[in-house]
C-alpha cells in the first residue's frame, strides 16, 4: 500500500522527522506513548497532526536515513529503534536496533 508523509515541524528538520500513514493520510503509524514500543495504525490525519502539538505528533514521527538507494526509519519516540519487516510470514511490522533495521526501497508517485 502507498504510504503519505508529511514532516513534523517540531522536530530537528535536518533529521527529516516524518509522520507516516497510509489511506491517503486518513490512518498514522504509531508506536505508542507507553513505556514498550508498540506499533499500531490509527484513525488520524496526517494533516491533523501536522498542525498539532509536538507530544501529539511524536508517537507518529519516524526520522528517515538515506544510505544510498535505500532508507531507514528511526522511531522518535524510541531513540535507537527502527522499522523492520516482519519477523516471519503473517507477522506485523516491528521496530528493532540495528542491524535488524530494515532498508527500503521507496518510488515517489
Amino acid at each position: 500500500e502507498p504510504i503519505s508523509v508529511v514532516p513534523n515541524r517540531h522536530l530537528e528538520r535536518q533529521r527529516c522527522p516524518l509522520i507516516v500513514g497510509i489511506r491517503g493520510g486518513t490512518r498514522a503509524l504509531s508506536c505508542g506513548t507507553g513505556p514498550e514500543p508498540r506499533l499500531h495504525l490509527q484513525d488520524v490525519g496526517l494533516l491533523e497532526l501536522f498542525s498539532g502539538d509536538k507530544d501529539r505528533a511524536t508517537p507518529f514521527t519516524f526520522y528517515k536515513t538515506f544510505g544510498g538507494s535505500t532508507h531507514t526509519f528511526e522511531a522518535a519516540a524510541f531513540p535507537g529503534l527502527f522499522l523492520s519487516t516482519a519477523p516471519g510470514p503473517g507477522e506485523e511490522l516491528a521496530l528493532a536496533p540495528p542491524p535488524a533495521a530494515t532498508a527500503f526501497y521507496l518510488r515517489r508517485k
